[in-house]
């Protein structure tokens, strides 16, 4: 049975208050939550929760629509950053999204379409949209950063003909309140990310599929600097240790991100940039690996 009509949450979670970044993301969640600006005496049936990761609490600037502030301790990791997020919604559905995403007119209709015309499916995710910067940011998103760049996210994570996948993309997801019950919060151990592969992972273990939306994709700022790029690599390798830790065996992992270079090839077979294309995947993986082995040692010492 369909419902018409569900109870939800978009949690948004930041450490530092960028002005320009968090308007720009609520405007652009303005035109399609009815009722939730200031000037409505419609009680929406969405809220927004901003998560600040802080150990002062901030005075907010002056935004689109009403939102909910919520300061948390800092330093704690990105797992209990959103779980933070989880014990504070009031919805039936959270949504997340990152505050350096911005969303097109029909975002959160097609993000929660799926849940409301099936009450079996409690995980929808859709991938995101880099638009063209300066020539770094170009070729770290035609590596499929993040969440799919300008690669895809059906080329960095295999998605069936029914739209069906084992991936949580959690920077554009949503998940209804009782998946929780199921198979727990995110792993506050997991400190350096890949929080959402190890949550996908339960997920997977525990016969809980996601579906894909591709319609609900998000826009997302591109990393433009090599050196935002290393730091970032290096903290994915450190998240790989982390998740190997959790989940044991990591073949079919390994397969996948050799099955989406391949993808990363194809691609850009005829892009005038593929050399350096490559150049940074061929950084990402030896970059990881330093970060990888890194963790390890800190861990075994």
């Amino acid at each position: 049975m369909s419902k018409t009509e569900i109870k939800s949450s978009i949690v948004i979670i930041f450490d530092k208050i960028r002005e320009e970044k968090l308007t720009r993301l609520i405007a652009s969640l303005k035109p399609q939550l009815n009722g939730s600006d200031a000037s409505s005496s419609k009680e929406s049936d969405t809220e927004i929760v901003l998560i600040h990761e802080s150990n002062e609490p901030a005075r907010l600037p002056e935004l689109p629509l009403k939102v909910r502030y919520v300061n948390i301790p800092e330093r704690r990791g990105i797992p209990f950053n959103r779980n933070q997020g989880i014990k504070h919604a009031q919805g039936e559905v959270i949504i997340f999204i990152d505050d350096d995403c911005w969303v097109h007119p029909n975002w959160f209709t097609s993000l929660i379409k799926p849940l409301l015309e099936d009450e079996k499916i409690l995980v929808t995710t859709s991938g995101t949209k880099v638009p063209a910067s300066n020539l770094v940011g170009d070729c770290i998103a035609a590596l499929g950063f993040p969440g799919g760049g300008s690669l895809g996210f059906d080329k960095v994570w295999k998605v069936s003909e029914d739209s069906l996948t084992n991936h949580l993309a959690v920077g554009n997801c949503a998940m209804r309140k009782d998946i929780f019950e199921k198979v727990g919060f995110f792993d506050e151990s997991m400190k350096s990310g890949a929080e959402d592969a190890e949550f996908s992972f339960r997920m997977e273990q525990a016969g809980i599929p996601v579906k894909y939306v591709p319609q609900a994709y998000a826009f997302h700022e591109a990393r433009t600097t090599f050196s935002s790029f290393v730091n970032w690599q290096l903290r994915r390798g450190k998240a790989n240790y982390q998740f190997k830790q959790k989940v044991g065996e990591v073949n079919s992992f390994i397969k996948l991100r050799l099955w989406s270079a391949k993808n990363i090839l194809a691609e850009n077979m005829f892009n005038w940039r593929l050399p350096l294309i490559l150049s940074f995947l061929g950084a990402s993986f030896v970059l990881q690996q330093v970060g990888y082995f890194g963790e390890k040692r800190k861990n075994e010492k």
